[in-house]
């Protein structure tokens, strides 16, 4: 990305007051008048280059925070299609049985354990509740979750715009100030690193990538 430095020069000549009377011309060649203060200052233009759109860093800090609106439409989407999907439930019986049995013999009555019986089941249901198509529980989080979303996205988007609002302010006073050694100068150029600091916060560092800081 080629990035263009424009420069504004501001000259301030202060001329001496002359009054040429009919005798001086008669006495002698006309005097020129030289400039007795030249205050010659280069405000760069720098940070006013590439600078992003209130709408670009808005879009950043909404997907930074994720805060989306679309977040909330996909969540509704997907409480909507559970009531497709069906609750399945799998289960797996064991049951053994102790066989006893009894044999007479010359009088006399046996007793025969074993061997054991067992019998082994699986068992497969599915059932849906279709009233959930309709409305389910999932939306009552989902609505208080939306609630929550748009106040943190809208105190976002407010600390943004007064962020960047009093930082283009500073940065058009900034190409008006002739002497970067006036304290103004420096109280405003040091306000502006702090806002583009809370823009970097709010944006995940955006502004500053943007500029060609990062």
């Amino acid at each position: 990305m080629k990035v263009r430095t424009q420069a504004v020069v501001i000259s301030v000549v202060l001329l001496l007051p002359t009054v040429t009377s009919a005798a001086e011309v008669q006495a002698g060649p006309k005097q020129v008048c030289k400039p007795i203060s030249c205050n010659t200052i280069e405000i760069s233009k720098d940070k006013m280059v590439d600078e992003p759109t209130i709408l670009e860093l808005q879009r950043a800090a909404i997907k930074y925070a994720e805060v989306n609106p679309e977040k909330i439409t996909n969540w509704r989407k997907q409480a909507a299609m559970k009531a497709l999907m069906p609750e399945i439930s799998v289960g797996y019986d064991t049951d053994i049985y102790d066989t006893i049995s009894t044999a007479t013999k010359d009088g006399k009555v046996n007793y025969f354990i074993g061997p054991d019986d067992s019998r082994n089941g699986w068992d497969f249901s599915a059932s849906w509740d279709l009233g959930d198509l309709v409305y389910n529980a999932a939306q009552t989080s989902i609505d208080s979750r939306s609630k929550l979303m748009v106040q943190l996205r809208n105190d976002i988007l407010a600390d943004l715009n007064t962020a960047y609002f009093e930082r283009k302010k500073l940065l058009k006073q900034l190409e008006k100030v002739q002497d970067r050694d006036n304290p103004s100068f420096t109280e405003r150029e040091i306000r502006i690193e702090e806002l583009t600091a809370t823009i970097d916060g709010l944006t995940g560092g955006y502004l500053s990538r943007r500029l060609g800081r990062d």
